[in-house]
């Protein structure tokens, strides 16, 4: 990631959406501690993974008339800090509003992880992520091997990480999706 440019004083979130109107189609910004900074674009592999990801939802919410509605990357706000995540995709209550960039309370993220995606980044990610309060599950996807890992929500409010070997189950959207889905026609697919 690189940042846009230091800010002194620190961006807010209303700073970062109208900077987000300004620039081109298809970039890909968060805001870390009030500082814009710039995804790096995504691999095909990488979007061929969210693409299966993001379908399997899709029809799921269809044939089941489902409250949610999933959408692909989408601003969501940390609470009491400058800054917010964009999940590959994410999973929301159906809020009726389409005019928006951002998505203040998620059910269910979903991030495809990069090779830029050190375990320190991935760290930091899960940790803005975990402060966001409507996240009942984190869903780690790797594009180097077949590997799901899925944080769900704790009673205490954490999160408890399991290994998906050949099911990923949702139960907080009534979703269960197998690896053979996520990875289909994907170097990584059986």
């Amino acid at each position: 990631m690189r940042a846009a440019e230091t800010r002194d004083p620190p961006m807010d979130l209303d700073g970062f959406l109208a900077f987000l109107a300004e620039r081109p189609d298809g970039e890909r910004w968060e805001l870390d501690d009030g500082v814009p900074l710039m995804n790096p674009q995504p691999t095909r592999r990488h979007d061929w993974i969210q693409t299966n990801i993001l379908e399997a939802l899709r029809q799921h919410w269809r044939v089941h008339a489902s409250p949610w509605r999933p959408s692909g990357p989408s601003q969501v706000p940390v609470p009491g800090r400058a800054s917010t995540v964009a999940p590959d995709v994410l999973v929301a209550l159906d809020d009726g509003r389409d005019d928006l960039c951002i998505t203040p309370a998620p059910l269910v993220v979903f991030e495809v992880l990069s090779p830029s995606d050190r375990p320190r980044r991935q760290a930091a990610k899960l940790a803005a992520t975990t402060a966001v309060p409507s996240i009942a599950s984190v869903v780690l996807v790797r594009q180097d091997r077949r590997a799901v890992t899925v944080h769900h929500r704790n009673p205490d409010g954490g999160l408890s990480a399991a290994d998906c070997t050949d099911v990923l189950d949702l139960p907080e959207i009534g979703v269960t999706l197998t690896l053979d889905t996520i990875y289909d026609d994907t170097p990584l697919a059986r």
